[in-house]
């Protein structure tokens, strides 16, 4: 297993031979505003920049993970520039239907029994 942190809570995950991208917020550093009641209320997200380009993380990834959508976990760029058929798994149904409500044709609940590509928990 290879873990890659991109920021916050993006990472790519290679598992298996397949290639996992979780949370993808991909917007450019200081595009989002600031969250408040935080110790950085005074910065915008991102805080830091992509440490590489887009097109590097996205590339060859088998699957999208997303664990909710706060913007920090998903955000307009990555809807912008993931393709519309990758496989993209969720946690439950609202988020599913959000998340196809913005063109996705391949999502899927993440189930304790899901199996990608021979993939299985």
């Amino acid at each position: 297993m290879n873990i890659q942190q991109i920021r916050n809570a993006t990472i790519v995950v290679e598992y298996a031979e397949k290639k996992f991208l979780i949370d993808p917020m991909l917007a450019e550093k200081g595009a989002y505003p600031p969250f408040p009641n935080t110790p950085r209320q005074d910065q915008n997200n991102p805080l830091v920049s992509l440490p590489t380009f887009i097109d590097n993380i996205i590339q060859d990834i088998d699957a999208v993970i997303v664990t909710h959508l706060h913007y920090d976990h998903w955000d307009e760029v990555a809807k912008e520039v993931l393709p519309k058929d990758i496989k993209l798994f969720t946690q439950n149904e609202e988020d599913a239907t959000e998340i196809q409500n913005a063109g996705f044709q391949n999502v899927e609940v993440l189930q304790e029994d899901t199996v990608f590509l021979r993939v299985s928990n």
